[in-house]
């Protein structure tokens, strides 16, 4: 299956990484289009580490992830705006996976694990290597062990 060609009118997507969220979350502003979170889930978000995708300052993605043990990340909300075509869709799930992947790398982390829902592109993480763990009525867990040797050659052919 071949990548959709990027339609004209599609603007950079932005990514941001907040450390602990102190305040309840704006809805205008962290949470994608077609979402709408109980207490319990903004609770927990608010116990979480955050990466947010936004585009023209609209939030079009959001991760939050905790560490499970020191070197295993669990990314347990994965929210893309429901708006989105297929195919601006997976775009928005890729920026969100590679940025969780470089935060990752930079802390260390030896493995992600995801908990993916039916409205979330699952090509992304097949193209990333990432492999079905856990198939129950929540969702798919997916994994991907960390090559922390990769990231550094990666960084060093790239300097700031």
């Amino acid at each position: 299956m071949g990548t959709p060609l990027p339609s004209p009118e599609r603007k950079a997507l932005e990514v941001a990484v907040t450390h602990g969220c102190c305040c309840l979350p704006d809805p205008r502003t962290c949470l994608p289009a077609g979402h709408c979170l109980s207490g319990a889930r903004i609770r927990h978000l608010l116990e979480s580490d955050w990466i947010v995708v936004t585009e023209s300052s609209i939030p079009v993605g959001l991760a939050a992830y905790k560490c499970a043990d020191r070197e295993v990340r669990v990314v347990h909300e994965l929210l893309v705006d429901r708006t989105l075509p297929a195919c601006d869709a997976a775009r928005v799930t890729d920026t969100i996976l590679s940025a969780v992947e470089m935060v990752a790398y930079d802390d260390h982390i030896s493995c992600l694990m995801f908990l993916i829902f039916s409205a979330v592109a699952v090509t992304p993480f097949e193209q990333r290597g990432y492999t079905a763990i856990v198939v129950d009525p929540c969702g798919v867990w997916v994994q991907k062990k960390l090559d922390q040797l990769g990231w550094a050659s990666i960084r060093s052919e790239h300097p700031h």
